[in-house]
């Protein structure tokens, strides 16, 4: 009896010590977003039109490369230590983030970005590591929690960013950041407890593959909807009128105010699968989300943009600890991988279909292109399990 209780103190340690350590790791990495488009403008060459379509490749492409990365890494959970994977990621990106700060170059930085990419997938350990030490009736919840500890982290780094980069500097700000990381990577080193390989699972308990493709969807687009809007900041408040001096600071603070609710929308929705079927609630989150990402032309100054945005974000932000919950219950490391490539591929998409779509066009074809998607993703879905049952 005392063992199991060791043993039951020792997870529900590591589960603080993992959210904690993803709050800090999203937290210094989203330091630098808020003004990275920014740093783009102040060293770009380029006109506008190719500086705007560059921004959007060098904020989309490490998501990008991290797509293909996610279910690698993942599939390596079942022969080697979660733990491991973790701080070897972790380490990678406290070395990059500082070498961001003192490249002028866009391609470089380009290249920094993929490498960054391609070394990430933290993240989807992180699932891993609580789906391993979590139960059946735990795992909402802590997917839950760990996806807000997540999107909290992403929401209280850019108006820090954006004022420490507009007090110190870009490359103060980078530093800044990369030191943040490395000290994540300390603290996990000496706080996580060990977690041995995940055994794989027969494939008789899988999620079909079918109804992974039709989930992933969802989760690609709403992520989407949640990451697209930084990219286009810049342009969106010189729109608004918004002073050229004031417009770092603003910026920080819309993502910062939409982000809360993205992580109230995370966390609270997952409280409601004792109540609701996970796949209505899927559905409802992102319906909900199409309206009003539409309804965001309305948004004619900084603040009824803003609160339109944070009602969008909040039920955007439902949609993929939902679909990880059904996910983890049922699959292997590199299933929680794959579907974990759909946030990775959705923070890629977004800024550069943002960015290329405003190049070409404007806001409401842009807010329409995003909220017909996601309608038809989720009803695609939810149809596809209707079908499975």
């Amino acid at each position: 009896m005392r063992a199991i209780a060791s043993a039951s103190s020792a997870k529900n340690r590591d589960i603080a010590v993992l959210v904690a350590a993803q709050f800090s790791l999203a937290f210094a990495i989203n330091f630098m977003t808020v003004f990275l488009p920014f740093y783009v403008q102040a060293i770009s060459p380029l006109d506008e039109a190719a500086t705007l379509r560059w921004t959007g490749l060098i904020v989309g492409v490490s998501s990008a490369v991290a797509t293909f990365g996610s279910t690698f890494w993942g599939n390596l959970t079942d022969r080697f230590s979660p733990k491991l994977l973790f701080e070897r990621g972790v380490l990678s990106h406290a070395i990059l983030v500082a070498l961001m700060g003192f490249v002028t170059d866009l391609r470089v930085l380009l290249g920094i970005r993929i490498l960054q990419g391609f070394l990430g997938g933290i993240s989807t350990i992180g699932l891993i590591i609580v789906s391993a030490i979590s139960t059946e009736e735990q795992l909402a919840r802590r997917m839950g929690l760990y996806q807000s500890a997540l999107t909290m982290g992403q929401i209280f780094a850019p108006p820090l960013g954006a004022m420490a980069a507009a007090a110190f500097g870009f490359r103060g700000a980078f530093l800044a950041s990369g030191l943040m990381i490395l000290g994540v990577f300390v603290f996990a080193l000496v706080g996580l407890s060990h977690v041995p390989p995940r055994p794989r699972k027969s494939s008789a308990d899988e999620v079909p593959r079918r109804q992974r493709w039709l989930a992933w969807g969802v989760a690609l687009v709403g992520t989407i909807h949640i990451v697209f809007l930084p990219s286009i900041l810049p342009l969106v408040l010189r729109d608004f009128n918004v002073p050229e001096g004031d417009q770092l600071v603003m910026a920080g603070l819309v993502v910062f105010a939409y982000g809360l609710s993205a992580a109230a929308g995370s966390y609270g929705f997952s409280r409601l699968t004792e109540r609701i079927p996970t796949r209505r609630l899927v559905l409802a989150c992102a319906l909900g989300a199409s309206v009003f990402q539409v309804l965001q032309i309305l948004g004619v100054e900084p603040v009824t943009f803003t609160l339109i945005r944070m009602l969008q974000t909040a039920l955007a932000a439902g949609i993929f600890p939902l679909i990880l919950v059904e996910v983890a219950s049922r699959g292997h490391g590199g299933s929680i991988g794959f579907i974990n490539t759909a946030r990775f591929a959705g923070n890629a998409a977004g800024p550069v279909i943002a960015t290329f779509v405003l190049a070409n066009s404007n806001l409401l074809t842009l807010y329409l292109i995003l909220g017909a998607g996601l309608a038809a993703a989720a009803a695609c879905d939810y149809l596809g399990q209707a079908r499975n049952r």
